[in-house]
C-alpha cells in the first residue's frame, strides 16, 4: 500500500504488525521458541539455546534486509534465506550452537506460526476497536432511542423507527463479532510444527512432546494434528474479519445515504480540511464512510483468494499457500482502518433531528397507511381495512394532500374513531411497535456481558 493512501484505509499499529521488519521479528520469535522448546525436552543442548535466544534479541539489526528481498525470490519463501543469515549471525558467537538453528523444523513451520502470532497481535486490537465500537453504539442507543425517524426500505419511506433503534441494531451485530472472536481464540492461535511433510520424522519419538513446548514457548495451542495443507484456522481468522468490515460497511452505507443533501438527516463530524471538494466550496463529503465502504468492497475479493487457497495440495501447496501472504495481512488492514474509522463517526455523529421530523411529514401521513389499516381491521376485516385505505392513499397521491384529510371522511373511520383518537393514530412515535423492548434487550445484553 502506498503510504499517501495508508492513512486513508489503514490503521498504522495493526499495518505495524504486519510490515516486513515485524514479520521477521516474529519469525525469530518462533525459532528462538523451537531451540527453547527442544532444550526443555532434552532435544538440543541448553548451551546452544542460550546462544540461540541471545542472537535473536539482535539479529533484526544485522539481516541484510535487501540482500534476503533478493534471496526470497529465489527461495520461493522468506524462511529459507532468513534461515540462512540467522544461523550466520548464531556462527558468529558460537560455530556449535549454529548447528542447532531450526532443528527438525521446515519453513512452512515458521512461517505460519509468525503468521498466527501477528494474526493474535493484530486480532488484539482489532478486539479493542471492535469493544470501543460496540460501546459507542449501545451508548447512542440509549442517547437516541426516542429520536424518531423514518425507516426505509428498497430506499423508500416505510414506517417511523428511532435513530436508537438503528444504534442497537448495530451493537448486536458488533456483539455477535465479539463473541464470534472470543470463541474461536484457542481454535485458531494454533502453532505449526510438523517438519518436511507433517511427521516430524527428524525429531523421531520427541516429536509430540517438541510441539506441545513449542507451543507452550509461544503462548499457543500444541495442535493435535499438523495442519500446514489444512487452512481452516486461516480462513476462520479472515472470515471474522471480512464479517466485522461487512458489519461497519452496513453502518457506512447507512450515514453516507442520509448525509444525501435531500435526506441531511446525519453528517460525520468535521474537521478541518475533512470532506471538502476541490472544486465546490459548499460539499461535506462522507469521506469516512467513502473509505469504509472501499475496504468492504475489497475484502471480499481478497476472502476470494483465501478461499481457494483453502484447496492445496497434498501435503505443501503451490502457490495456494502463498497466496495467503497478499491476501492475510491486507485484510487485516483494512479490517483496522474501517473499524477506526467507525469509531470516528459513531461517536462524534452530527444528528439533525428538524431534518427528521421534516423528512417524517414528507408523505403527508402515507407512511401512516399500515398504522390506519391496521387500526381499522380490528373494525372491519384486514383485508377490507387494506382496499379502503389503499383506495384512500391514492386519492391523497392524486389530490395532493394529507391522508389524514382522505381517511377523516370515510365513514368507516368515522363510525370507529373520533378526531382525537385518528389524530394519535397518525403519530409517527405511536407506531414504533416494540422498539424500545429491543433497544432493552441490546442493553442488558451489554449489561450481564460486564458482570
Amino acid at each position: 500500500m502506498s503510504q499517501l493512501y495508508a492513512s486513508l484505509f489503514y490503521q498504522s499499529d495493526v499495518t505495524a504488525i504486519f510490515s516486513d521488519r515485524s514479520l521477521l521479528s516474529y519469525m525469530i520469535q518462533a525459532e528462538v521458541a523451537l531451540a527453547k522448546a527442544q532444550a526443555q525436552v532434552n532435544v538440543i543442548p541448553a548451551s546452544a539455546t542460550t546462544i540461540i535466544e541471545q542472537a535473536g534479541q539482535f539479529a533484526l539489526d544485522k539481516i541484510d534486509l535487501d540482500a534476503l528481498a533478493i534471496a526470497t525470490g529465489l527461495a520461493g519463501n522468506i524462511a529459507i534465506p532468513l534461515v540462512k543469515q540467522f544461523t550466520a549471525i548464531v556462527k558468529q558467537q558460537d560455530e556449535q550452537a549454529s548447528r542447532y538453528v531450526h532443528w527438525g523444523a521446515t519453513s512452512q513451520d515458521i512461517i505460519d506460526t509468525a503468521m498466527i502470532l501477528q494474526c493474535r497481535d493484530a486480532l488484539a486490537l482489532i478486539e479493542k476497536q471492535l469493544q470501543s465500537a460496540y460501546q459507542i453504539s449501545l451508548q447512542q442507543a440509549e442517547r437516541y432511542r426516542d429520536q424518531v425517524m423514518i425507516g426505509r426500505t428498497w430506499l423508500q419511506q416505510a414506517l417511523p423507527i428511532t435513530l436508537g433503534h438503528k444504534f442497537a441494531r448495530y451493537a448486536a451485530a458488533l456483539k455477535r463479532d465479539l463473541d464470534r472472536l472470543q470463541a474461536m481464540k484457542t481454535r485458531v492461535f494454533t502453532a505449526q510444527l510438523g517438519g518436511a511433510v507433517g511427521s516430524l520424522a527428524s525429531l523421531k519419538e520427541q516429536g509430540s512432546i517438541v510441539v506441545e513446548a513449542y507451543a507452550n514457548q509461544l503462548g499457543l495451542t500444541a495442535p493435535e494434528c499438523t495442519w500446514h495443507g489444512e487452512r481452516d484456522r486461516i480462513v476462520e481468522i479472515a472470515s471474522l474479519l471480512a464479517m466485522i468490515v461487512g458489519n461497519v460497511g452496513k453502518m457506512a452505507k447507512d450515514w453516507s445515504l442520509l448525509m444525501q443533501t435531500e435526506i441531511a438527516e446525519v453528517y460525520e463530524p468535521t474537521a478541518k480540511g475533512r470532506g471538502g471538494s476541490s472544486t465546490m466550496p459548499h460539499k461535506r463529503n462522507p469521506v469516512a464512510a467513502a473509505s469504509i465502504l472501499a475496504a468492504a468492497n475489497r475484502v471480499p475479493a481478497l476472502m476470494a483468494s483465501v478461499y481457494q487457497s483453502m484447496v492445496q495440495d497434498h501435503e505443501r501447496a503451490l502457490g495456494a499457500w502463498h497466496a495467503e501472504w497478499l491476501a492475510i495481512p491486507e485484510i487485516f488492514q483494512l479490517c483496522a482502518g474501517a473499524l477506526e474509522r467507525s469509531n470516528e463517526v459513531l461517536q462524534a455523529i452530527d444528528v439533525n433531528a428538524e431534518a427528521m421530523k421534516h423528512n417524517l411529514d414528507t408523505t403527508q401521513g402515507l407512511i401512516m397507511a399500515e398504522a390506519v389499516m391496521m387500526a381499522l381491521a380490528s373494525k372491519i376485516g384486514r383485508l377490507n381495512a387494506h382496499h379502503l385505505v389503499e383506495h384512500a392513499c391514492q386519492q391523497a397521491v392524486a389530490q395532493d394532500t394529507h391522508l389524514k384529510n382522505i381517511v377523516s371522511n370515510l365513514d368507516e373511520v368515522k363510525e370507529h374513531f373520533s378526531v382525537q383518537a385518528l389524530d394519535e393514530i397518525f403519530k409517527p412515535e405511536s407506531y414504533l411497535g416494540n422498539i424500545q423492548m429491543q433497544i432493552d434487550s441490546v442493553l442488558k445484553a451489554a449489561q450481564g456481558d460486564s458482570k
